[in-house]
């Protein structure tokens, strides 16, 4: 149970780092897509992959100074960022989600 904070931040960091890095897949949709919103769909995929990190490690260490009995404030700011990063993060997968139906109802409006 010690184990379970550290392997959530590190699956949550490497998933960030997955999502940065493979953000400009998206490239490849630029033929079905309109251009603004593919760039739009890659910057929120790199934003989120960073934010994604940065909650892997707020997390963590909000976890560490609390078992180590740090200083409150510290623990506090932790705990307080990572409860600000996730509804940022959802967030952005919704815009992500969003663009993905309007990219599908424009391809189902050309057919």
């Amino acid at each position: 149970m010690r184990n379970l904070p550290a392997i959530f931040a590190l699956l949550c960091g490497a998933a960030g780092w997955f999502y940065f890095l493979h953000a400009s897949r998206a490239a490849r949709l630029a033929h079905i897509e309109d251009a603004r919103n593919n760039v739009l769909r890659i910057r929120l995929r790199r934003i989120g992959g960073i934010l994604m990190f940065v909650l892997a490690v707020a997390f963590y260490a909000s976890y560490a100074l609390s078992q180590q009995r740090g200083h409150p404030v510290l623990v506090l700011t932790c705990m307080t960022v990572t409860l600000l990063l996730l509804p940022v993060i959802l967030f952005l997968a919704w815009v992500d989600l969003r663009l993905t139906r309007k990219m599908r109802e424009n391809m189902k409006e050309r057919r």
